[in-house]
C-alpha cells in the first residue's frame, strides 16, 4: 500500500468532522482503533482512520466537508463483507465512511410484505423485530446474520429463501449524492408517497441500479421485499455419491427451479465443505498438499454424505410442498438412480402460519429464513488463526460447463495445495461457482501461494467468458479490466457517469474498478496493485 505522507491531507477533515458527529465517532487508526480487513491477503498494513454519521443529515454534512477538503471516502454499511475486504478502503489516502451507527428499521408493513431499512440494519435485528411484533413475514438471510441487510443487497449478495436473490428485492432507495443533496429514487421520488418501497420502477430511466455495487452515491437507505410466512416448509436434502454424477445433478435442480417446483436457490457443497462445518483440517488431515480423493470418501462415509450434497426449500401451502416434495423425488432419481432425497416438513399449527419454534433446531436455518453466525466457525479451517478469500465467477447452469470449470479449479488447488471448497449457488439460468481458499493469518508463503491460486481462478474463469459478480477490494480492477468489449466500453460508461455524477471523485474511488478523473492517470500498471491516490496533474 502507499504511505501517507507526512502532511496528510485527511488531517483538516477529520478535525472538522468531529463537529459534525462528535469525537467518539472519528476513529482514528490508534491503538486497537482503525480499520482493517480482518483477513489481508498482505501482511503488515496499518490500519485506515474513519468516521460514524449517525443520521442522513450527518451523512450529507460529511459528504460536502469531503468535497470541500477534497477527502476520499470509503462507504460501507457494517464492514462484514468477509472474504472481500471487509472494511478495508483501496488506498491509505480514503477515510472510511461507516454507515453503522445508521441502524433504524423505518417501515415493516405486514399485509404488503416489505420493510424499509437504515444500513446498519443487521440481518438478525429485523429477524427479531419481526418476531417481536408477531408479524406474519419471513425474510431472506445469508450465510452469516451479522450484516447488513442494504449492504448485502446492494453488493448483489444472496440468501437461501425464494427471495434469495437479494437485489432482486430491492425497492426504492434513498443517496446522498457527492455533493450532499439527497435523491430518493423510484415512486420515492414523489413527495408524500408511500409507493417508493413498493413498486421497482418510477417514471422514467430506473434509478436504483446506479447505486449497486457503485461509487455515485451514498446510500442511507432503501425499501426491501419480505415473503409471507408459508404454512409449510420442507428442508430438504439430496446426496450424491460419485462425483461425476454433478453434471446431472447441476441440470435437475435447474431444470426444478426454472419450473418453480423447487422454489429457492438451491445450495450443493461437497465433501470439504461438510467437513469445515465439524471442525479444523488437521482433525481429518495432517499430511502435505491437498486432502486426497481417497480421503475424502472416507470422510464422507464417516459423515454419513455424498461426494455431493445440495439443500432445497419449498414453502407455502402443505398440499403443495408435499406434491413439491414428490416431483423433486421422481425427477432426481430418474436423473441419478442412487441418488437419496431425503426431507423434513413443518406445518404451522391449524392451518395457521408457520412458526419458526415450531421447526427443529437442525432445520432452522438460512432456508427458513433464520440468521445464524455458525458458519464463521470455517475460518479455522486452515488455521485457529485463519482467514479465507472468496472466488466466485458467474458461469452457466449447464452440467457439463460447471463439472469442466470445476475439474479445472480442482487441479489448480492441488497444484496450490489447497483443499477445493464448494458452495454452489444453483440459480435457473446461472450458478455462483463459489470456491473458497482459507489460509493461515501472517503466513508469508501460504500468503503467496493464496493470491497466485486467486488470480489463477480468475484467469481461468475469464478464458471461459465468466467473472465473479463481486471482488475483494485488491482485485477490482483486474476483475473490471476483464469487461473489455469495445475497448471497455461498459467501464468508460462507468467513467463518464462517475465524473458527471462526482467531479472531485470524493465517493469510493477505484470501487469495482472505476476511478474519477482526478486519479485515472495515477493508476498503477499492475491491476492488482494498491493504487496511489495521488491526484493527476
Amino acid at each position: 500500500m502507499s504511505s501517507h505522507p507526512a502532511s496528510d491531507p485527511r488531517e483538516e477533515f477529520l478535525s472538522r468532522a468531529v463537529e459534525i458527529v462528535g469525537a467518539d465517532n472519528v476513529v482514528r487508526p490508534d491503538g486497537e482503533d482503525g480499520y482493517l480487513d480482518p483477513y489481508p491477503l498482505n501482511s503488515g498494513r496499518s490500519a485506515w482512520p474513519g468516521v460514524r454519521p449517525g443520521s442522513t443529515e450527518e451523512v450529507q454534512a460529511i459528504v460536502r466537508l469531503a468535497g470541500e477538503t477534497e477527502t476520499p471516502l470509503w462507504t460501507f454499511s457494517r464492514g462484514k463483507n468477509l472474504g472481500y475486504g471487509g472494511p478495508e478502503p483501496r488506498d491509505h489516502g480514503m477515510v472510511a465512511l461507516d454507515l453503522s451507527r445508521m441502524n433504524r428499521i423505518l417501515a415493516v408493513d405486514d399485509r404488503l410484505g416489505y420493510a424499509v431499512v437504515e444500513p446498519g440494519v443487521t440481518f438478525f435485528d429485523l429477524f427479531e423485530y419481526i418476531k417481536e411484533h408477531g408479524l406474519n413475514l419471513w425474510m431472506s438471510v445469508p450465510a452469516l446474520g451479522w450484516g447488513s441487510i442494504l449492504g448485502n443487497m446492494l453488493d448483489r449478495g444472496y440468501g437461501m429463501t425464494p427471495l434469495g436473490d437479494h437485489v432482486k428485492s430491492l425497492c426504492g432507495l434513498e443517496v446522498v449524492l457527492p455533493d450532499g443533496d439527497l435523491l430518493r429514487t423510484g415512486m420515492g421520488a414523489m413527495a408524500d408517497s408511500d409507493l417508493g418501497p413498493i413498486f421497482q420502477g418510477g417514471f422514467g430511466p430506473t434509478l436504483d441500479g446506479l447505486f449497486t455495487q457503485s461509487n455515485l452515491g451514498v446510500v442511507v437507505s432503501g425499501g426491501l421485499w419480505l415473503m409471507p410466512a408459508p404454512q409449510a416448509f420442507a428442508n430438504g436434502d439430496i446426496m450424491v455419491e460419485r462425483e461425476e454424477d454433478l453434471p446431472a445433478l447441476i441440470d435437475v435442480l435447474t431444470q426444478l427451479r426454472r419450473e418453480d417446483i423447487i422454489q429457492n436457490n438451491a445450495l450443493c457443497g461437497n465433501v470439504v465443505r461438510a467437513a469445515t462445518m465439524r471442525g479444523a483440517r488437521k482433525d481429518f488431515w495432517n499430511g502435505e498438499g491437498s486432502i486426497p480423493d481417497w480421503r475424502l470418501d472416507e470422510m464422507r462415509r464417516e459423515f454419513g454424505i455424498g461426494q455431493w450434497n445440495a439443500k432445497f426449500g419449498l414453502y407455502g401451502d402443505p398440499g403443495l410442498v408435499r406434491r413439491r416434495l414428490e416431483i423433486v423425488r421422481e425427477r432426481v432419481t430418474a436423473a441419478i438412480p442412487d441418488a437419496v432425497v431425503d426431507a423434513r416438513i413443518y406445518e404451522g399449527e391449524e392451518g395457521r402460519a408457520l412458526e419458526h419454534e415450531r421447526i427443529a433446531e437442525a432445520d432452522r436455518t438460512q432456508m427458513a429464513g433464520v440468521p445464524t453466525l455458525r458458519p464463521l466457525s470455517t475460518v479455522a479451517w486452515a488455521s485457529q488463526n485463519g482467514g479465507h478469500i472468496d472466488a466466485a465467477p458467474i458461469i452457466p447452469a449447464r452440467g457439463e460447463e460447471v463439472y469442466a470449470f470445476y475439474q479445472e479449479a480442482k487441479a489448480l488447488y492441488a497444484e496450490y495445495g489447497f483443499d477445493l471448497y464448494i458452495g454452489y449457488h444453483l440459480y435457473p439460468r446461472h450458478m455462483v461457482h463459489v470456491t473458497m481458499i482459507f489460509f493461515e493469518r501472517g503466513n508469508e508463503e501460504m500468503l503467496a501461494r493464496a493470491r497466485e491460486l486467486y488470480v489463477r481462478l480468475l484467469a481461468a474463469a475469464r478464458a471461459h467468458g465468466y467473472a465473479p459478480y463481486r471482488s475483494h477490494v485488491d482485485y477490482m480492477d483486474r476483475i473490471a479490466g476483464g469487461f473489455d468489449f469495445n475497448d471497455h466500453a461498459a467501464l468508460r460508461f462507468q467513467e463518464l457517469l462517475k465524473d458527471a455524477v462526482d467531479p472531485k471523485g470524493i465517493i469510493a474511488p477505484g470501487k469495482q474498478g472505476v476511478w474519477p478523473a482526478r486519479f485515472r492517470a495515477a493508476r498503477s500498471s499492475d491491476a492488482d496493485a494498491a493504487t496511489s491516490l495521488a491526484p493527476a496533474r
